[in-house]
């Protein structure tokens, strides 16, 4: 272990053994056995921490998902469910739902720039795969049902530490994924909906996907700063290559989200950008 990881997994066990706030850089520094300037030069404050922890974790259960579909179908009900299942478990193991809420709270552009854009991710994959299982009929609907499980889900946690109430968190999903399904028995029958969706199929074809990047990218270069746009440059470059490497222009939009400030206002066009190349390396 260096001494890099050495300071994550002190500072995950003493968040959780003594709590966020009650947790200060020296406190890390001693029990991690590394000096201020050791720490600094990985991570420049606490919230930093918290990114990088927030953002390995979220790395692990996308992995985690994607493995499960190696060998199976996408429209297959269990590989689904054992997706949803698969967050549930890693956060639970990694105590890392406190460390979400806290960075609510944190005045970090960064932090919560990939607060945000995490919760988008997570909205736009569940409707994508709602789609994929339950088929195009409720296409129109996904994104009500992705922000009602998800939402529902989040408070319902929420209420049982707030309440310490004795509920098993594995019922609180299975009991969800439940009512999932009679929302989508509901959707089937009832036409309405409020947040109108429409998936990402269109950009299926390579040349549809290489075209609309270009497209996204080129027209609004200007509008970020010179390091965003070397790897706007990259991203741009690497989709003309031969083989095109989606794995690696996937943290490339990654990076860029991060470093991108709310005050341009490309959350939308990059969220776009990440939907392409993200659906690309999946396939």
């Amino acid at each position: 272990m260096n001494k890099k990881e050495k300071i994550i997994e002190v500072a995950k066990q003493l968040f959780r053994s003594k709590g966020y706030h009650d947790t200060s850089i020296q406190d890390i520094l001693e029990h991690s056995k590394v000096s201020k300037g050791t720490f600094y030069n990985y991570f420049s404050t606490k919230s930093q921490l918290i990114l990088h922890i927030i953002q390995k974790v979220d790395e692990k259960v996308e992995e985690q998902q994607n493995m499960l579909l190696l060998d199976g179908l996408p429209n297959d009900k269990q590989i689904f469910y054992s997706q949803l299942r698969v967050k549930h478990s890693i956060y639970g193991t990694e105590k890392i739902a406190e460390l979400y809420n806290i960075s609510l709270g944190e005045n970090d552009e960064q932090l919560q720039k990939y607060i945000v854009n995490s919760h988008y991710r997570e909205l736009n994959w569940l409707a994508n795969r709602l789609i994929e299982v339950y088929g195009n009929d409720i296409e129109e609907s996904a994104m009500d049902l992705s922000t009602h499980f998800i939402g529902g889900l989040g408070y319902q946690f929420r209420y049982c530490d707030q309440m310490k109430l004795n509920v098993n968190s594995s019922d609180i999903l299975d009991y969800n994924i439940l009512r999932l399904e009679k929302n989508i028995e509901l959707t089937k029958q009832n036409h309405q909906t409020l947040f109108p969706y429409k998936s990402s199929s269109s950009y299926d074809n390579q040349d549809t996907a290489i075209s609309n990047i270009q497209k996204l990218l080129t027209t609004n270069k200007n509008k970020f700063p010179q390091e965003a746009q070397e790897i706007i440059n990259f991203i741009l470059e690497e989709i003309q290559s031969s083989y095109i490497r989606w794995g690696v222009c996937e943290g490339a939009i990654r990076q860029l989200i991060i470093l991108s400030s709310p005050m341009t206002g490309n959350e939308q066009l990059l969220n776009e950008v990440f939907n392409i190349i993200h659906k690309k390396n999946n396939k």
